[in-house]
């Protein structure tokens, strides 16, 4: 790889300062398919390694859906090879796999990617990846088809947890231009030239139209309304969160400084939070927050049933949710294999799968169960046998040792069978149920976080 730096070099080598991707020491995963996106962060990351100490390992999906897919992941191996770096693959069947969960392939090929990505970062590396300008202005357009809030047009970060973006300002013309001048090879996914896929059509086909009848700088107009957004959010967020930190105490918000403030930052409160309260507000729709937003304007008493029959009241300026309508209905919900959207969030369980753990997954010997799985919240006398430890433990002891905060500890999901506590999610998990040399099947358990998606 040339080491030649132009503008588009210092672009991204700003992205990585500004957002504070890459510390001395960090390991990267660099997610590669060979195509031009993934290949130009390659070169940059390659060359970045001469201002900054760090560790680039390279994360490959063969998903076998093209005859062209052992030749890519031939070219990025190679590449890898002439570099130096480490060379990881995986081959999956994400069509199998959506079948097998109820999901689209799309869904599936994404989740089946992110989970390799984070077996191989472990607990403190980071995934980047090759998202550009043209994607997050497709992430826009789709959403807008789709229907979406203001949060929902903010679209891609440059960060998010362990996830990375250092390309999402360059334009893929810009891309393909560098790599055309600087003669880097890379390869062609001709599934991206095919209208087989929602994104692709929008890429392909409604794109284009607009541009050449309507506005020729369309993609900059969606980049233009994403920043936007983005900063529309975040000031909101911060106001949103300075009124939780001065009017909500004792699982109750203060409502009175409300009655004056405009609707939509009413309903932003009510969901921050319904947030703090249930963890997830999957399930409570739209027509949920208005009422309870106009009520609180209003200044009127409200006695609502939310999903799974918690009720949720608002009097004499008090909103708070009846905590024996919530201790009832968050009891515990039962878990099946694949992707389960709870009121405790998003659980996805695999059988029959490769041992995995991270942060947030757990692999389980399946044999060792009990009955069937269940997610629930901490009951009086909980206990459990840390993995490590030859004793079960008091919950209570447990969250105290480990100085989880009191506000989080009646919200920390509790993953159990019929008879105990498999894993206190996300922290640990049960010395009954690891896996061991004699363990013959196994069940990979992974917590996503409270967004839904990544």
């Amino acid at each position: 790889m040339t080491n030649t730096i132009n503008v588009i070099n210092e672009k991204f080598f700003k992205n990585i300062k500004e957002y504070n991707m890459i510390k001395k020491g960090d390991k990267i995963i660099a997610a590669v398919s060979g195509g031009a996106d993934s290949i130009f962060m390659l070169h940059n990351l390659h060359l970045y390694r001469e201002k900054e100490d760090f560790c680039i390992s390279v994360a490959h999906v063969n998903h076998g859906i093209r005859e062209t897919a052992k030749r890519d992941e031939e070219f990025v191996r190679h590449l890898c090879e002439n570099l130096g770096l480490e060379f990881n693959v995986t081959h999956v069947d994400m069509h199998e796999y959506a079948t097998l969960h109820g999901m689209t392939d799309e869904e599936a090929g994404r989740y089946l990617r992110y989970s390799f990505f984070r077996k191989l970062k472990g607990k403190n590396g980071k995934i980047f990846l090759a998202h550009n300008a043209n994607d997050q202005a497709e992430t826009v357009f789709q959403r807008i088809i789709r229907g979406t809030g203001v949060d929902g047009l903010s679209a891609m970060d440059y960060v998010k947890n362990d996830l990375f973006r250092p390309i999402l300002n360059v334009k893929r013309s810009e891309i393909i231009d560098y790599l055309y001048k600087n003669d880097i090879k890379y390869v062609e996914d001709e599934t991206n030239s095919m209208d087989i896929y929602g994104r692709n059509k929008i890429r392909l086909k409604v794109i284009p139209y607009i541009e050449d009848n309507f506005n020729e700088g369309f993609v900059d107009s969606l980049l233009r309304l994403s920043e936007l957004s983005k900063k529309n959010m975040n000031y909101v967020k911060d106001n949103v969160d300075n009124y939780l930190k001065n009017h909500y105490k004792n699982n109750t918000l203060d409502t009175e400084a409300l009655k004056n403030e405009n609707s939509y930052f009413i309903s932003e409160v009510v969901r921050a939070f319904l947030k703090e309260q249930l963890k997830s507000i999957h399930g409570i729709f739209m027509n949920n927050i208005d009422e309870i937003a106009q009520a609180i304007a209003s200044g009127t008493k409200l006695n609502i049933t939310l999903k799974n029959n918690i009720n949720l009241v608002l009097s004499y300026d008090s909103l708070y949710i009846d905590e024996k309508s919530k201790n009832v209905a968050m009891e515990s919900e039962m878990l099946i294999e694949g992707i389960n959207n709870t009121s405790y969030g998003e659980f996805i369980i695999k059988s029959n799968s490769n041992y995995e753990v991270s942060r947030n997954c757990i692999s389980i010997d399946a044999d060792k169960l009990k009955g069937n799985l269940y997610i629930r919240y901490r009951k009086n006398g909980d206990r459990f046998k840390p993995i490590g430890m030859e004793n079960k433990k008091k919950l209570k002891d447990f969250f105290i040792d480990e100085k989880i905060p009191r506000n989080i500890r009646d919200k920390t999901p509790i993953l159990c069978d019929d008879e105990e506590i498999v894993w206190v999610a996300p922290y640990r998990m049960s010395e009954n149920y690891k896996v061991d040399k004699n363990t013959k099947n196994i069940i990979n358990i992974c917590m996503e976080d409270t967004d839904g998606k990544i």
